[in-house]
């Protein structure tokens, strides 16, 4: 997972199924460094997961969880996130839609990575 994740991530376990995820990320203003505490639950492999975080950094937080459902297609795979995200701190001054567009952002860049590197494996 590590080496997909944008830009300068450490991933370290934690115990099973838990992780502790260091990274920079960018929300509206901030770019702070987070350390977030990741646990997977309800693993049905190849099937679907439970996800839920927690994380601080610079005075503002964020909890959340989701449910993550894979579905084989002919030639992909179709992930479907349900989920939701409390911020706190200074992270409630930023507008929903910008919380919003840097999950997906974020999703997006590391899905496209580990799509380039599986078409490079081939």
């Amino acid at each position: 997972m590590e080496p997909y994740l944008p830009g300068t991530a450490k991933v370290a376990s934690t115990g099973a199924d838990s992780y502790r995820v260091s990274m920079k990320i960018s929300v509206g203003f901030l770019r702070p460094t987070v350390n977030t505490n990741v646990q997977l639950s309800e693993v049905n492999e190849l099937e679907s997961f439970v996800i839920e975080l927690s994380g601080k950094s610079m005075g503002a937080g964020v909890k959340g969880n989701a449910e993550v459902v894979l579905s084989a297609l002919e030639d992909s795979t179709r992930i479907q996130m349900t989920g939701t995200v409390e911020t706190s701190g200074l992270l409630k001054k930023v507008p929903e839609s910008k919380i919003e567009a840097a999950a997906i952002g974020f999703l997006e860049s590391y899905f496209a990575s580990v799509e380039k590197a599986f078409a490079r494996s081939l």
